[in-house]
């Protein structure tokens, strides 16, 4: 391990993989932060309408998929209302990332449109290049997403007059904020060199633990770095000038 390696002081999400991480750098006398697990919960207790929405999801044009976790829980209720996955079929999907696309594909669903870059602005674009402007109006979108988070999609479809609706999936419960607020000052101190993202989740848990933030502000001065290609990518579909982690 190099020096310059050894003087750094890194940041994980408290993952099993980032645990043995954290481990490993800590047998080279590496200094690391392990920043709180996020946790979430499927929400149960969707009402009659939302269900009948499912069992009838053919009245959509367009599904949008937010996250890999808006798809575990989204396939999950699919299955507990005895819904097959070939009803999508008739759908057209939206996939925020390619992470969220592959999360799709591993229970053979195609995701038709993968924006590239997920600002408002170019998921418009590229859902109207792909349907032909003139024919949006007449579209209807299901937003499959966690509850509290907000999408400028959804503010800037409404504006065009496109029906959409929401189907909110799953809950991430609330940090505890006096330790975010401990770490929030670690990074704003410049204590953290490095934060290291091991999984599509990573990003779900840092968007959670600084609601409100302005990550590109937070973390202008931390080095943003991923384990494999597929966080790479997702880190770079959300606009971090992200490395690989060596």
């Amino acid at each position: 391990m190099s020096n310059s390696t050894v003087d750094k002081t890194y940041a994980f999400f408290e993952t099993p993989l980032n645990k043995k991480l954290a481990v490993q750098l800590a047998n080279n006398n590496v200094k690391s932060f392990l920043f709180p697990t996020l946790e979430t919960e499927k929400i149960t207790l969707l009402n009659e309408e939302k269900i009948a929405l499912l069992k009838n999801i053919n009245v959509f044009d367009w599904l949008i998929f937010t996250d890999v976790l808006a798809v575990d829980y989204f396939l999950e209720t699919l299955t507990e209302n005895e819904i097959d996955f070939f009803e999508l079929d008739a759908v057209r999907v939206c996939a925020f990332g390619e992470a969220v696309a592959d999360r799709l594909r591993f229970d053979q669903i195609h995701a038709d449109l993968i924006p590239n870059s997920l600002t408002a602005e170019s998921i418009f674009s590229n859902i109207s290049v792909y349907v032909g402007e003139s024919g949006l109006v007449d579209l209807k979108f299901l937003l499959i997403k966690e509850i509290s988070t907000n999408f400028e999609i959804n503010e800037l479809l409404k504006k065009k007059n496109i029906e959409l609706t929401e189907l909110l999936i799953y809950k991430a419960k609330d940090f505890d904020k006096n330790n975010i607020a401990r770490l929030k000052t670690l990074i704003k101190g410049g204590a953290i060199d490095e934060f290291v993202f091991s999984s599509p989740e990573d990003l779900i848990a840092l968007k959670n633990c600084f609601a409100g933030e302005d990550l590109e502000k937070l973390f202008a001065e931390v080095k943003i770095s991923a384990v494999d290609a597929n966080t790479f990518q997702n880190l770079k579909e959300n606009n971090f000038k992200a490395h690989y982690f060596i």
